[in-house]
């Protein structure tokens, strides 16, 4: 996921599922995220 680094990223239903998995996976990389749940 090298094409993320140093990017901002928006992910949405993030407090569960893949939008978790993701979160984890992104915020492991310099990448800037923006979460959202409900």
């Amino acid at each position: 996921m090298e094409y993320f680094t140093g990017k901002t990223i928006w992910i949405t239903g993030a407090s569960s599922g893949i939008g978790e998995a993701l979160a984890k996976k992104l915020a492991s990389q310099n990448v800037q995220l923006i979460l959202s749940a409900r």
